[in-house]
């Protein structure tokens, strides 16, 4: 018995010694779990995809305190633009955090003129500065110095009420120059813009999902019952942003919790319980949703405690040129990261008062591999670099891609290596042998990656393939198996004429 014990107190001292081994930095980059969903829901931990790297202040950048930032945005040469609406300005720094420019106000017309409670804004290529200016209610373009450019003020038509209150939000600008602003109170879609500023029209309104029971009481109510009932509209949306081939993906946290709760349980692809979309110039809804859940943010919905409902998606942005996209959950913290065949690559942040936890998330962008994030109540940016086995799944995905199947599939077995229940590696390594045309070992590990719907295309796939090698086989079979049907009914009329024959001859004889 003692031995026993002194062995468990030597084990004991041992993983506490190699704990102590870690270096503190390790240790104190454990803010969060890093997780994912299997096929039938449940958590999945795994090893983290990306650590915090770098707390941003504004007393940092030498500029004093951050107060209620609301946008984060990365232009394409790398610069950071940060919009720090408690104190009326925009903060420029390039990709080091060295400190550009601060625009704090511009002169419009030979008058100084400043932002009113803006809450987001867009850099195109050229370095234009677009504004949502939500307490002036306009738009405010600027040049990459900060002079003044032009106002756009509220859009004018016909099919818009003469009551409405303009109070733009966000915004994105497109190559042709076609502005799209989310505004408060505008359930129609986005508001779209000419180059001029003039209105266009709404694009990309969510599809209307009706509720039966709702339905149903609204067509036996009383005037006075239906008009305290809430209308079937559209959902607003929140926010946006845009990728590098034009198409605009969107974010809304309206939507009501059993729907998303049905969307899940149905594991659905219509976009209409949709919290993020992705939208053509037709404002059609484009996204795919083939991964085991559509992309919802968490699938396990808590209904108790002090965080309850479902995840509430505020922001998103994309990678273009690894071809994954994110999201990120204002309720809970998280960072929710999916390919462009929506399937969920890993999850990682969280509320907290860590390095590394958030206060009140709203905003992310991508800077290279690193991901950045802005608290809108401490007033700061938290970096987060790529670890080795993040790195290892973004470059599986990159080369599965641009079509460099083999490579990707060797990076989905290093992946394993080092997490061996990620399914979506042997999802991976599975559209790497589909695309390659080895079907049969596709459907192996697509069952080991419990994707269902891609191992009914291998197999179908595989049966076709099968058939077409020994279609002369199965053909002479077949025709083998006619042939001896045919003599044996053949031979079995015969006996059965002569039996008769003989019957009858011994019948005439009598």
């Amino acid at each position: 018995m003692q031995a026993k014990l002194l062995r468990c107190l030597v084990l004991a001292l041992i993983i506490a010694g190699c704990f102590a081994c870690l270096p503190p930095a390790v240790q104190a980059r454990l803010p969060y779990h890093t997780y994912t969903y299997d096929y039938w829901g449940d958590v999945v931990y795994s090893p983290a995809a990306y650590l915090p790297n770098r707390l941003i202040t504004g007393e940092d950048l030498g500029i004093g305190a951050l107060r209620t930032p609301t946008d984060l945005f990365i232009g394409k040469d790398g610069k950071i633009y940060i919009l720090d609406a408690g104190n009326g300005r925009i903060v420029v720094t390039n990709d080091r955090w060295e400190l550009v420019r601060v625009i704090d106000g511009f002169e419009k017309n030979g008058v100084p003129d400043r932002f009113n409670e803006p809450n987001g804004f867009f850099v195109t290529e050229e370095g234009h500065i677009y504004v949502a200016d939500t307490g002036n209610g306009r738009l405010v373009e600027l040049d990459p110095e900060g002079n003044f450019l032009r106002e756009i003020g509220p859009p004018q038509s016909d099919i818009i009420p003469d009551d409405f209150t303009y109070r733009p939000t966000k915004l994105v600008v497109d190559r042709a120059g076609r502005i799209y602003v989310v505004a408060r109170h505008v359930n129609q879609g986005l508001i779209e813009l000419t180059p001029d500023g003039a209105f266009r029209s709404y694009m990309g309104a969510s599809r209307v999902a009706l509720n039966m029971v709702d339905y149903f009481w609204k067509m036996i109510a009383t005037r006075e019952q239906r008009e305290r009932m809430a209308l079937f509209v559209p959902t607003e949306y929140n926010n946006l942003c845009i990728d590098d081939e034009g198409f605009i993906f969107v974010t809304t946290s309206a939507l009501n919790e059993w729907d998303i709760q049905r969307s899940i349980d149905s594991r659905s692809e219509d976009d209409r319980y949709a919290p993020v979309r992705r939208l053509n110039l037709m404002g059609n809804d484009i996204l795919r949703r083939r991964g085991y859940f559509p992309p919802v943010g968490d699938i396990l919905i808590a209904r108790k405690g002090s965080v309850r409902g479902p995840s509430m998606l505020v922001d998103v942005a994309v990678d273009d040129e690894v071809r994954v996209y994110s999201v990120l959950d204002r309720r809970r913290g998280r960072i929710f990261t999916y390919d462009s065949e929506g399937n969920l690559l890993y999850i990682f942040g969280a509320i907290g008062e860590r390095f590394g936890n958030f206060r009140n998330p709203v905003a992310l962008d991508y800077l290279g591999e690193k991901i950045l994030v802005l608290d809108y109540e401490t007033g700061t940016v938290t970096e987060f670099a790529v670890t080795a086995y993040g790195r290892l799944i973004r470059e599986a995905v990159h080369l599965h891609f641009i079509g460099k199947y083999d490579e990707a599939a060797a990076c989905w077995e290093e992946v394993l290596l080092q997490n061996a229940n990620y399914e979506m590696a042997y999802v991976g390594i599975g559209r790497a042998f589909l695309r390659q045309g080895k079907y049969e070992e596709a459907m192996k590990n697509f069952k080991l990656g419990n994707h269902r719907k891609y191992y009914s295309r291998a197999f179908y796939y595989h049966r076709r393939e099968v058939i077409g090698r020994n279609f002369g086989l199965i053909v002479g079979i077949l025709a083998a198996f006619v042939l001896a049907l045919y003599i044996t009914i053949r031979v079995r009329e015969k006996r059965r004429g002569s039996a008769y024959g003989e019957y009858g001859s011994e019948v005439g004889g009598s």
